[in-house]
C-alpha cells in the first residue's frame, strides 16, 4: 500500500499574504488527488509556527515538491510520509524545504 504523505508549510504572522497567495497558487496547480488544508493561524500539534496542510500519495511527491519549490519563497516545508511512528515520520523521515523550524516533538508517539 503506497504511503500518503503531509507537506506543513509555515509561516510567520507577517508572511501570512505570502501563505494566503501561496495557498491560492497551490490549489489551482496541485494534481487532483492532493488534499489541501484551510491556514491555521496558531500553533498546533508539534507544529511552532502557523501552517497550511497538504496530503498526498507518495507517487505524487517529486510533483509536489516541485511546485513548493518553484513558488514557495521564503516559507519553510516539512515534508513526511504519514507513518505509525510519527516520531520517525517528523524526523528522520523527514525532509525539509527552505529552513528546518524546531519541532515539539514531545508532542508525538511512537505509536504500536
Amino acid at each position: 500500500m503506497p504511503l500518503i504523505y503531509h507537506a506543513h508549510v509555515y509561516f510567520l504572522a507577517e508572511q501570512v499574504a505570502a501563505a494566503e497567495t501561496l495557498h491560492s497558487v497551490l490549489s489551482k496547480a496541485l494534481p487532483a488527488d492532493c488534499w489541501i488544508g484551510k491556514l491555521i493561524q496558531r500553533e498546533v500539534g508539534p507544529h511552532t509556527r502557523p501552517m497550511f496542510e497538504i496530503n498526498f500519495d507518495e507517487s505524487l511527491l517529486p510533483e509536489v515538491r516541485a511546485l513548493l519549490e518553484a513558488h514557495r519563497g521564503e516559507l519553510p516545508v516539512l515534508l513526511h510520509p504519514d507513518l505509525t511512528d510519527n516520531i520517525e515520520a517528523h524526523t528522520n523521515s523527514a525532509s525539509w524545504l527552505g529552513e528546518e523550524l524546531a519541532l515539539k516533538i514531545y508532542t508525538l508517539s511512537r505509536g504500536e
